[in-house]
């Protein structure tokens, strides 16, 4: 027993004086678990911060947006004035080509053409005014006037007819009509607010048109209730 634990015990010697040796292999060598290199300090990374970047952009094309709806609104008064401005010089411009027209006593044909143009042009003067008792006028004999694709061809049909009279000053007329529908269908497109703002109007003249036919039925039912 004496024999093997002094075999033992030299074995044992010798495997440590092998490791302990620098040319031994370093599978051989026990292993050492890695320290975390010197002056390294462990960030934490807030995530706090990084939602509120990740939600920013949101947040900018918001506020983006209402910027960009402010501004609209305060150039829309001088849009809305250039609109109608526009309107009147157009129908003006129609007016004056259609009876200088009808002055040069043209074919019957042409001069109806005129006459209508002139009455076009003058309708969209009278509703560019703006007065209230116009506009129910207007409402009520020429209600396509309030929508803004039946406008729209309304505007390109006179510009037609002015097309056809054949002479320059006809195109010059034409052109200006055209010109304003297409900005009336910008202005109506670009400016959200526009749209309400006419939508709201166009309410209202409703009610006014109501409360004229309701008057106008009582009275035409006690017309004949006296008879």
């Amino acid at each position: 027993g004496t024999a093997r634990n002094t075999t033992l015990d030299t074995l044992l010697g010798s495997i440590r004086n092998k490791m302990a040796d620098p040319n031994t292999p370093s599978w051989l060598s026990p292993e050492t678990p890695a320290s975390p290199p010197t002056g390294m300090v462990p960030v934490e990374i807030d995530s706090s911060g990084v939602n509120a970047a990740a939600a920013s952009p949101s947040t900018n094309a918001a506020e983006a947006s209402a910027i960009g709806d402010a501004a609209d609104e305060a150039d829309l008064p001088g849009v809305i004035l250039m609109m109608r401005l526009a309107n009147m010089a157009a129908a003006g411009g129609l007016i004056a080509v259609s009876i200088w027209l009808m002055t040069t006593i043209p074919s019957i044909s042409a001069f109806v053409l005129a006459f209508y143009a002139t009455c076009g042009g003058i309708l969209i003067c009278c509703l560019e005014t703006q007065l209230k008792f116009l506009r129910v006028v207007i409402a009520v004999n020429f209600g396509f006037l309030f929508h803004s694709v039946w406008r729209f061809f309304f505007y390109f049909l006179l510009a037609s007819v002015a097309w056809s009279y054949d002479h320059l000053f006809g195109k010059i007329a034409a052109g200006g009509m055209g010109a304003a529908a297409v900005f009336n269908t910008y202005v109506l497109c670009r400016y959200p607010s526009y749209r309400k703002m006419r939508d709201k109007i166009a309410e209202e003249e409703d009610k006014r048109i109501e409360a004229r036919i309701s008057k106008e039925v009582r009275r035409q039912a006690a017309s004949h209730l006296t008879k």
